[in-house]
């Protein structure tokens, strides 16, 4: 009898846990529980938004540099965090800014795909020099294939800051099943 009930502990242990492998034997995801970290490093362009062509030698760029770290638990965000240097590359107006208290806008629940993928559509709280300057600003969080992430800030709920852009970083570290 203790056998057994051992043996069935073993089987819904493991069919309860849902891990997805690639290439040689490698965690890339689980379905709803997973944390990831890396860097931003990102290059933003100083344009209006109706600009069709770029100089890239004369256009404004500034330099966004940091970190992010993102952690999900049965398909909720339990933390996400990003803090980043923000600088013009003349050195001028350099300044941080922090994303916090990402929340979900729909009821759907936060899923990793098989190759390490997730797009994240939720709201989140914008700060200056760890001073709030947004509250409730539109953002996706695209991470694809395990490797990069993209986060896109909606335009209009900081009047513009980042001009539209999406901030890019890297995927350095992806945990699956916690």
């Amino acid at each position: 009898m203790k056998k057994f009930l051992i043996l069935l502990m073993l089987i819904f242990t493991v069919s309860s846990v849902s891990l997805y492998f690639i290439g040689n034997n490698s965690v890339v995801g689980a379905n709803d529980s997973f944390s990831a970290n890396g860097q931003i490093s990102s290059l933003v362009l100083g344009m209006s938004p109706s600009a069709h062509t770029v100089n890239m030698s004369s256009v404004e760029k500034f330099i966004l540099s940091g970190n992010w770290k993102l952690v999900t638990y049965k398909g909720n965000i339990v933390n996400f965090t990003s803090e980043f240097y923000t600088g013009a590359i003349n050195g001028a107006n350099n300044h941080t800014h922090q994303l916090t208290n990402l929340r979900l806008q729909s009821d759907k629940p936060v899923q990793l795909s098989a190759d390490g993928s997730t797009q994240i559509s939720g709201l989140t709280d914008v700060k200056t020099n760890g001073k709030t300057a947004w509250n409730n600003v539109p953002t996706t969080i695209s991470i694809s294939k395990g490797r990069t992430i993209s986060i896109d800030i909606a335009d209009n709920g900081t009047q513009r800051h980042f001009m539209g852009q999406p901030i890019y970083g890297i995927v350095k570290q992806l945990k699956t099943g916690q």
